[in-house]
């Protein structure tokens, strides 16, 4: 996804955006993750500039090839909680007695407490969410990533984050209502979805879900946990050389000079958090272009000279065969990738212990360090 981290895509489509369908869609849902500037300061190898035919190519959907979405389902998201798959035949339920109702906005993400959001909104249904939370003031609502197993229905997590709307252009006219409202957010809090009270109007598309919350807070307010802190940030830094040498995309060292792994809603361990998971989207990115890389290298000696499009009906049966495994290989790794991005985040939003966050982060960390240690000695073995 290499739009521009504040070009957050609203209005999730129905159903094509909430499924890995495909490797470019994990690169959109990827990119969706910020409205700060800090993929600026990430670094990585570029490629260098040549002429790219546009091949005219349909690749399989999820739903073609269902092998791939499993082996990434199986092994990235059995711990995060889900609730029951919507059910397009369940009436609208009334919420209890004092329950705090908030709209469901469901997005890819994963989005990160006290962190600043941008969304760009065209659906009527969530044109509609926003004229009713400035109406009624509450200025805020619900958003939570969608379990991508749940083909037809849609099955939330169980904890999602709340976004506080804090300023709304309207851009109607600079866009032929094509996108309706440029709004800014505070994610300020976390709340657990106790039930979601209109689900047939997710198929219907009447309007926008709602759900009775509870709030999520720590239980571990009094415990000292600086020495896990510690051990995480200098995780962070020592990763940093080594993404360095392999070539790989990074984060500048000074940002981790801005941020610490603390508790503080403002540069604490969820603002370290937001730096990981762009710098997930950023290897994500790496590995598209990679891929575009490699499928022009396989249908480059069969355009013709000038030649700016190719059809696959022009394409050789063994070119065309080729690309169907690179496609494979890459929608797997795609879907891999995104779903490690997506439980890494959600695991610490439902987490209600700095503590367990804490242990989350380094556990995270020191895997990612094996890993890359291990292909540093690769490197090393394939250049002698």
């Amino acid at each position: 996804m290499a739009s521009h981290p504040r070009k957050s895509s609203s209005a999730v489509k129905q159903r094509s955006a909430l499924r890995l369908a495909s490797f470019a869609i994990c690169a959109g849902l990827a990119s969706v993750i910020s409205g700060s500037s800090l993929l600026d300061a990430f670094v990585g190898n570029s490629h260098p500039k040549r002429e790219t035919l546009k091949p005219r190519l349909h690749f399989p959907s999820a739903r073609q090839t269902p092998a791939t979405l499993r082996l990434a389902q199986e092994s990235e998201v059995e711990h995060v909680r889900w609730l029951d798959p919507l059910d397009a035949n369940v009436e609208e339920i009334s919420p209890d007695e004092g329950a705090t109702v908030l709209p469901v906005f469901p997005l890819g993400g994963p989005f990160m407490p006290y962190t600043k959001q941008s969304l760009q909104i065209f659906e009527p249904r969530y044109r509609q969410l926003y004229d009713n939370i400035l109406l009624s003031g509450s200025r805020r609502f619900v958003v939570t990533p969608v379990d991508p197993r749940s083909e037809d229905s849609l099955r939330l997590a169980q904890v999602g984050v709340v976004f506080y709307l804090d300023d709304l252009k309207d851009l109607s006219e600079q866009t032929q209502d094509r996108v309706k409202y440029m709004c800014e957010h505070t994610i300020i809090g976390r709340v657990k979805l106790k039930r979601v009270l209109n689900p047939a109007d997710w198929f219907s598309r009447a309007t926008y879900l709602r759900a009775e919350t509870d709030p999520v807070d720590d239980t571990d307010t009094d415990m000292d946990s600086s020495l896990l802190e510690d051990e995480v940030m200098q995780l962070m830094r020592d990763l940093v050389p080594l993404y360095g040498e392999l070539g790989m995309p990074s984060y500048d060292l000074n940002i981790l000079q801005e941020r610490n792994s603390s508790r503080a809603e403002k540069n604490g361990l969820w603002s370290l958090a937001e730096v990981w998971v762009q710098l997930l989207g950023a290897q994500l990115q790496m590995k598209r272009k990679l891929f575009e890389s490699r499928l022009q290298d396989i249908i480059r000696p069969y355009a013709k000279e000038g030649q700016k499009e190719l059809s696959i009906s022009e394409l050789p049966p063994e070119a065309i065969a080729d690309i169907k495994r690179l496609e494979q290989e890459f929608q797997a790794m795609g879907n891999t990738m995104v779903m490690k991005q997506l439980e890494f985040g959600q695991l610490l939003i439902q987490t209600d212990s700095h503590r367990g966050r804490l242990e989350h982060f380094k556990t995270t960390l020191d895997e990612e360090y094996r890993t890359v240690i291990a292909q540093k000695s690769l490197k090393s073995l394939g250049d002698r």
